[in-house]
């Protein structure tokens, strides 16, 4: 959809070359594009049927209004001859004969009845009066033009096409607004526009559906392009006599169901974006023709006696294209699961009045059960569980590489796949957006939240301290595919929460998918952002973590405004400490000082607080110490957290080629359930807190070098000295000042002929002389967090 709002961004040239390369059913918030002639099979591939997303669809009675824009020097074709009407008098005769019929199941229109919203059923219920919805615009196009990529001398925006009809619904129909209007306009030969750079009529679209803003109410609309200036229409699939007009009452078509069934991108479409005529618009999908007319050209709809040839739409009944239906079925309701970032709390609903259901949920990381839930529906089908993991450990949810099973009890839906990492791309409109996306698509600002991508990526909302701002959706703007939400004045205090809706679940299990609500909570205004987003088109603002380093003893926090003030709370058992630091100019306060001689240990948690007393995020400390033999880089023991991810948390968009296909649902590496490190890589020592997103990492001293080194031989008395060190970010070291124990034996005996508990000093540790022969050293490197680097040498004391 194209929605106007203020956002002073550019399109990226990326992001247009892609589109330019391959075809998709939307560029930016152009909807439902009706592809250039000639170009292939686009509608197949996808195994899914239209799916609902949550949000509102145009139930009747849908008025049409058509708006026929040519000024002074433009001018809508005449009859061909042989008395068929011309192009403008002919799509009227159209519009009005959809009126005529409204209601029926002998036409293409049928299916709308397949496609209701959370408020109710849906229908076919057109109305038009030639007479009062037929508009003649003669208003000059704007003098400013964009470059048409075909050299068309005359090219208007998206955005201008909006102004217009802003100017026409105000001198024809003020109270046009809103789900009941659908405001068509049609433009003449020798006219290109463009629904964003590089994207126009002559290269990417012959239509495409839409919506903008009128303060809090839509408006929605649909812009059709003459195809004259792509193709010449051929006789043959022109029952009425002028393949011009027919070509673009096809069009017309095509945009007027997808508009009633997806009004503002939150309606019916397929998960990677084919709205119910997208998926029938290639082929030709025309089904069998009725009849033919005295010009032998085939027709397959008779709409108020006059004979029609355009395509098929989608009918979820029929699993097919379909020239009609008489069925009422429909997916809804569908089930609906709600899940919290960083919460181990899950509910939802069954869509059901239906009380006793059992619901069950399992928690799966790297394919392994790590945490599960249980409830029991009530009345209304509600249920709610906590989850439940392995002993002494608990788990959240929260991460894109996760998978959830929701399973339901006999007579309950179907089960529910949920996999937020592998929802396509949302920023090209062809996917949801996951715990990443929201994480990284929002800018806090003082009067106002940028929300990106905000169109076709289900039901938002944002709250501002418990209550709810104007709707993201309604606000999305054109090219920017980004909200600038109005709130209050914001500050340190604010607590900023949002809200998506989308149908997450499809699955070969469930086609039909379940709405599935992903809730955030944003950071503070001016935060800079720890994690970036190169999606969007604008500098996110930080969503707040922290990462506890257990080699260092310190806690660093990011996301966080630059060079304000921060208060860190320890919490171990019933004791607390806190400490403050100030922000960085890249937002990010180190905290060192925390009382007692391990300030950062397993188990604590680490809450922190902004300048205004408001909670940002609480780190969980994970209960990590590991041990590694010489330079094996696999670990040969410690422990971990159990069921929790090995290594780092998600760190770029999880962007994959279409849904369920790609993306980083059930990849990363986990901790045994059981607690036990063994074998585990030893490169990055990390764990992802799933209660915050943030991280417990440590890191084991390099062994640089020792005296004896190995298949050394010494002479009597010797002084035993050891090196550790620290890798540096560009592959040197640095001194790492930890103590190293070294013990000695005899080759094979387990005799300790000496043994000092710490080598890594200026003097080191002398060692008497030792009766000849063969021997071996055991150095062990241990920091202060208990981890073990053991490094075995030889050596030959030769009297």
């Amino acid at each position: 959809m194209l929605i106007f709002v203020a956002v002073a961004l550019t399109v990226g040239a990326a992001a247009t070359a892609q589109a330019a390369r391959t075809f998709r059913p939307q560029v930016g918030r152009a909807m439902g594009i009706v592809p250039v002639a000639g170009s292939g099979d686009v509608a197949l591939g996808s195994p899914y049927p239209v799916l609902y997303h949550g949000g509102s669809v145009m139930r009747p009675p849908v008025t049409i209004h058509t708006v026929f824009w040519a000024p002074r020097g433009y001018a809508f074709g005449g009859s061909p001859g042989d008395g068929a009407l011309g192009y403008q008098a002919l799509t009227e005769q159209f519009f009005g004969d959809l009126a005529h019929d409204s209601g029926s199941s002998t036409n293409v229109f049928s299916v709308l009845d397949q496609y209701p919203d959370g408020m109710g059923a849906n229908g076919y219920g057109i109305t038009y009066d030639p007479a009062v919805d037929a508009i003649d615009d003669t208003d000059a196009y704007p003098t400013h033009q964009c470059p048409s990529p075909s050299g068309i001398a005359t090219c208007i925006t998206d955005q201008e096409v909006q102004a217009e009809i802003s100017h026409v619904i105000a001198a024809h129909d003020p109270t046009g607004v809103g789900l009941h209007d659908l405001w068509e306009v049609f433009l003449p030969p020798n006219v290109d526009e463009c629904s964003q750079q590089g994207m126009c009529g002559t290269n990417a679209f012959g239509a495409y559906h839409s919506a903008f803003a009128a303060g809090s109410t839509p408006v929605i609309y649909a812009v059709m392009i003459d195809g004259v200036i792509e193709f010449t229409p051929s006789p043959g699939s022109d029952p009425q006599g002028n393949p011009d007009a027919e070509s673009s009452i096809d069009s017309a078509a095509h945009e007027t169901v997808e508009a009633i069934t997806n009004p503002v991108g939150v309606g019916w479409m397929d998960p990677n974006g084919f709205e119910v005529a997208d998926k029938c618009e290639s082929g030709p999908e025309i089904g069998t023709p009725l009849g033919y007319a005295p010009d032998g050209s085939p027709f397959n709809q008779v709409i108020a006696g006059h004979d029609y040839l355009f395509q098929d739409m989608w009918s979820d009944d029929a699993n097919g294209c379909v020239q009609q239906s008489a069925t009422t079925a429909s997916a809804l309701p569908l089930a609906g699961v709600t899940l919290r970032q960083f919460g181990p709390v899950i509910s939802g609903h069954t869509g059901q009045d239906r009380a006793g259901l059992h619901v069950s949920a399992i928690l799966l990381r790297a394919g392994t059960p790590v945490g599960g839930a249980s409830a029991v529906t009530g009345p209304t089908g509600a249920w709610s569980a906590r989850l439940r993991s392995a002993p002494h450990t608990a788990h959240a949810f929260g991460d894109d590489r996760d998978a959830i099973l929701i399973v339901y009890g006999p007579g309950g839906p179907k089960p529910d796949e949920i996999a937020t990492g592998s929802g396509g791309n949302p920023f090209l409109e062809s996917g949801w957006t996951g715990w990443y996306d929201l994480d990284t698509g929002f800018r806090v600002q003082k009067r106002s939240v940028l929300i990106a991508p905000c169109g076709q990526v289900g039901v938002l909302d944002l709250t501002v301290d418990g209550a709810a701002q104007s709707s993201p959706v309604t606000g999305c703007g054109t090219e920017t595919d980004a909200s600038d939400a109005a709130t209050h004045e914001l500050g340190p205090g604010s607590r900023i929460v949002l809200s998506s809706e989308d149908n997450r679940a499809p699955s070969p299990v469930n086609p039909n998918g379940a709405l599935i609500t992903l809730t955030v909570a944003l950071g503070e205004p001016g935060a800079r952002a720890a994690a970036g987003n190169n999606q969007v088109l604008f500098e996110p603002s930080g969503l707040p973590t922290c990462t506890a380093d257990l080699r260092a003893q310190s806690v660093r926090c990011g996301g966080l405004v630059p060079h304000a003030s921060y208060r860190l709370i320890r919490t171990r058992g019933r004791r607390r400490a806190s400490e403050r630091a100030r922000a960085s100019g890249a937002g990010v306060a180190v905290f060192a000082a925390m009382p007692g001689p391990l300030r950062v240990t397993g188990g604590d948690v680490m809450r922190l607080l902004n300048a205004a007393g408001r909670m940002l995020t609480a780190l969980h400390v994970a209960h990590l110490r590991v041990a590694i033999d010489g330079s094996e880089t696999t670990l040969a023991g410690g422990r971990c957290q159990g069921g929790d991810y090995w290594g780092p948390p998600v760190r770029t968009q999880p962007l994959s080629s279409a849904v369920n296909q790609g993306g980083v649902t059930g990849t990363g590496t986990i901790c045994p359930n059981d607690g036990h490190a063994q074998g585990l890589p030893d490169s990055p020592i990390e764990q992802t807190d799933d209660f915050s997103g943030g991280l417990t990492r440590t890191e084991v001293p390099l062994l640089e070098g020792t005296d004896p080194g190995n298949d050394a031989t010494v002479y009597g008395a010797f002084v035993a000295l050891a090196q550790t060190g620290l890798p540096t970010a560009n592959g040197g070291t640095y001194a790492g000042g930890t103590a190293v124990a070294l013990t000695i034996a005899p080759a094979g005996s387990t005799h300790v002929a000496f043994h000092a508990a710490n080598v890594d000093t200026s003097a080191g540790a002398a060692v008497g002389a030792l009766p000849a022969g063969v021997y071996d050293a055991r150095w062990v490197v241990r920091d202060v967090n208990g981890d073990t680097r053991t490094v075995q040498t030889t050596f030959v004391e030769a009297g």
